[in-house]
């Protein structure tokens, strides 16, 4: 019985010297790995840089952190408050597409009758109070450029009597 129990004693111990090779193999292996993880932080997602967090703690370094906390920070954009309500109850916020609704409202005898009344105006406000409709950029782009093509314009008659009386 001793016998058998000292061969068995033994081949544990042979076992468990394996096993430490290999957790010691692993364990030199892991530096290597928190480098490449380093290197590549930016293109994980942020859930994707908590996990890798929480497995390996304050290793992972402070540039996965900053790189996490700077893309949480540009992505939390949160719900905006409506800016616009119709008679109906409709309410929007101004951003985006004009809503079907809106459009609707606007194209309608209610909505040019309530224009007339609040010039400058493109819906009613939630407070009730006119808000200004900015002005859309292909009127602004157009104003300019036909300011742009008066002043050349002018330039040019302006300068074509100098030009014909030094030429005569």
């Amino acid at each position: 019985m001793a016998l058998t129990t000292l061969q068995s004693i033994d081949a544990e111990i042979k076992q468990l010297e394996a096993q430490k090779k290999l957790v010691e193999k692993r364990d030199s292996e892991v530096p290597k790995a928190i480098e490449v993880l380093q290197r590549y932080a930016r293109v994980l997602t942020p859930a994707q840089r908590r996990k890798l967090a929480k497995i390996f703690g304050s290793e992972l370094g402070a540039e996965t952190a900053n790189v996490s906390a700077r893309a949480a920070r540009a992505r939390k954009i949160g719900r905006v408050a409506p800016k616009y309500r119709l008679p109906t109850g409709e309410t929007w916020t101004g951003r985006g597409r004009t809503p079907v609704a809106f459009a609707a409202w606007e194209k309608g005898a209610e909505g040019k009758a309530w224009r007339k009344a609040n010039e400058g105006a493109r819906f009613p406000a939630i407070d009730g109070t006119p808000v200004k409709a900015p002005a859309s950029t292909a009127t602004t782009k157009a104003s300019r450029g036909a300011a742009k093509k008066t002043g050349k314009k002018a330039a040019q008659k302006a300068t074509r009597p100098a030009k014909k009386a030094a030429g005569q």
